[in-house]
């Protein structure tokens, strides 16, 4: 007989194997898409990495029996993971209600249906949870798009447990030197004049608290205010009427001037180990993970390489590929500890 994880992962294998019409008949359109950019719909191998790559997380986690929350989830399918290897409870936080309830469904869907993940809509470091509320949190690419870094970080570890484990993972690594000018073109998109999504809302924002100001004074105030946000930008414009010239340089270009939000910004592994370190956690960068005998061809031999070193020699993995990989234990404070 199947065990329970069997018969779950089998579930979730046979959702992602449908055709088209079977899922946008109870999945939004959204879905379909962003899976089948990933190339998971009627794709085992695909699928299997995805099971993989969850199973990796789950041991990286040490979530075995322990309560697990994950910020920014999407769909929610690598908390779902979580929770059908072994965690006792995982909570999947996401601010999209559409995501919010694929998730709930897809953990009704399962055989049997799971009675330890839980989708809740809002932001997870915003919703209050009481301290040491966790023993694992995990960011899988969300952390690039984060406003406020050292805050986020600090949340986490006012929301774990002592020995807890944050576990994050994202593919905007500095320094994997290829994807650099394929993330550069994506940041210009976003301003390219007049109707990149980021300068064509900044027009908008300008145009309707400033009324007084409209065709090339407009587009030159829009111009002036890359990458300012919200009342940074009132300000701007407020001090471009009186001098022309605006004096504010922010640090980076490309956010969304409404919220503040980042697109894809490239972030330092070895950086981000500092900001650890100064939020309280113990940083550990962990090797790349490579998906293990889905194929049967080179590509899958690179893999097995690039896996082989990467786990001899971890720091090798932020060089030879995209998706940086740490975790970051809270300390458990002995007696000792304590004595000043």
């Amino acid at each position: 007989m199947a065990s329970v994880v069997e018969r779950r992962l089998a579930s979730l294998r046979a959702i992602l194997m449908q055709s088209d019409a079977g899922i946008r008949a109870q999945f939004p359109e959204y879905f379909l898409t962003y899976y089948t950019y990933l190339r998971i719909i009627r794709n085992p191998p695909r699928i299997e990495h995805l099971f993989q790559k969850g199973r990796d997380m789950y041991r990286y986690l040490e979530a075995e029996g322990k309560d697990v929350l994950d910020l920014g989830a999407g769909f929610g399918l690598e908390a779902l993971l979580v929770a059908i290897y072994g965690a006792r409870r995982v909570v999947a936080t996401e601010i999209d209600r559409d995501m919010v309830e694929v998730g709930r469904y897809l953990a009704e869907r399962m055989d049997p249906p799971m009675t330890n993940f839980e989708s809740k809509y809002g932001d997870g470091i915003a919703m209050q949870f009481p301290s040491a509320s966790f023993d694992g949190v995990m960011a899988n690419c969300v952390i690039s798009h984060v406003r406020d870094l050292e805050g986020f970080l600090t949340e986490a570890h006012r929301l774990l447990r002592p020995g807890g484990i944050f576990f994050l993972s994202d593919e905007n690594n500095s320094l994997f030197l290829p994807a650099r000018p394929r993330r550069r073109r994506g940041w210009r998109q976003m301003e390219r004049e007049p109707r990149g999504p980021y300068f064509a809302a900044r027009l908008a924002f300008i145009g309707e608290h400033f009324p007084q100001i409209t065709g090339n004074e407009l587009l030159e105030t829009a111009r002036l205010t890359r990458g300012l946000v919200g009342k940074e930008i009132l300000s701007a414009v407020q001090e471009y009427q009186a001098s022309r010239r605006v004096a504010a340089r922010p640090a980076f270009l490309y956010r969304d001037p409404i919220d503040g939000q980042y697109p894809e910004r490239e972030l330092n592994p070895y950086w981000l180990m500092r900001k650890f370190r100064d939020a309280g956690l113990k940083p550990e960068l962990l090797p790349a993970f490579f998906s293990r005998r889905i194929e049967n061809n080179p590509r899958q031999w690179v893999k097995d390489v690039l896996r082989f070193f990467c786990s001899l020699v971890p720091p090798l993995s932020v060089y030879v590929w995209p998706i940086m990989r740490l975790r970051g234990r809270k300390p458990v404070l002995t007696p000792s500890a304590n004595v000043s």
